[in-house]
C-alpha cells in the first residue's frame, strides 16, 4: 500500500516518524551505555556504577512507554498507511533496547572478575565499535524515512553491511573465548553478553529490511 497524497506524507508519516525518531535516540542511549561500559572495561575499570544500571532500565521503560505511544497512533492512523512494516520497525527497536539491558547486566555480572587481553581484548573492542555503529546508522535511517528514501535506503544497506561484519567480530570472540582458563561460569556469563550484542545486530538488520521495503513503497 501507498501514501495518497503530499499532505498525508507530511502529517501522518511526519508525525509517526518523529516518534519513531525519539524511539530510535533511546536505542542510542541505550547503547552508549553498553559500549561505554565496554570500553571502561578494557581500560581497567572493574565495576559498572548502580547509576548507569538505573540508567539503562530506565530507558528500557522509557522505550516501552514510547512503544505504546506509537502503537497508538498507528491504531488511529489512516488505512492506506503502511502500518505493519512501521509495526515491525517498532517491535525490533524494543527488541534492541531490551538487549541492551539484558547485555549491561551480563557484562556487570564478569566486569570484577576477569578483563580479557591480547587479541580478544582487540575484538571486543572492535565489536563495541560496531554496535555503536550500526545503531546510530538505524536512528539515521528512520529519520531519513520521511525527507529522503533514497538516503534512508542507503543507510539501510549499511546497517546490513555493519551486521555482516559483527557476525565474523562475534565468532572471532567465541573461539578465543572457549579456551580460556577462566571459571566457567564467567565464560558462560560472558558469552551471554556476546551473543546478546549479536542478537541486537540482527535486530538491526531485520529493522533495516523493513527500512528498505519502506523507502521504496513510500517513495512509490
Amino acid at each position: 500500500m501507498v501514501l495518497d497524497n503530499d499532505r498525508f506524507m507530511s502529517s501522518e508519516l511526519g508525525n509517526i516518524t518523529q516518534m519513531l525518531e525519539e524511539h530510535f535516540r533511546v536505542t542510542v542511549s541505550a547503547n552508549k551505555i553498553v559500549v561505554n561500559s565496554i570500553t571502561d572495561w578494557l581500560e581497567g575499570k572493574k565495576s559498572i556504577d548502580k547509576e548507569e544500571l538505573d540508567k539503562i532500565t530506565a530507558l528500557e521503560e522509557k522505550g516501552d512507554t514510547l512503544k505504546r505511544t506509537i502503537l497508538t497512533e498507528l491504531a488511529k492512523a489512516n488505512s492506506l498507511m503502511q502500518r505493519e512494516d512501521l509495526l515491525k520497525l517498532v517491535h525490533y527497536n524494543d527488541k534492541s533496547i531490551d538487549g541492551a539491558e539484558i547485555a549491561c547486566y551480563h557484562l556487570a555480572a564478569v566486569i570484577s572478575q576477569w578483563t580479557p587481553d591480547g587479541e580478544l581484548k582487540e575484538h571486543i573492542r572492535q565489536l563495541g565499535k560496531l554496535m555503536s555503529s550500526q545503531v546510530t546508522e538505524q536512528r539515521e535511517a528512520v529519520r531519513f524515512l520521511s525527507i529522503n528514501m533514497e538516503e534512508s535506503k542507503k543507510r539501510a544497506e549499511e546497517i546490513c553491511k555493519i551486521e555482516k561484519q559483527i557476525d565474523v567480530v562475534q565468532r572471532m570472540i567465541v573461539s578465543l573465548l572457549y579456551p580460556l582458563d577462566i571459571p566457567l561460569a564467567v565464560l558462560l556469563r560472558f558469552r551471554d553478553f556476546v551473543n546478546m550484542l549479536e542478537d541486537i545486530a540482527n535486530f538491526s538488520e531485520d529493522a533495516a529490511l523493513v527500512i528498505r521495503t519502506l523507502s521504496l513503497t513510500l517513495n512509490t
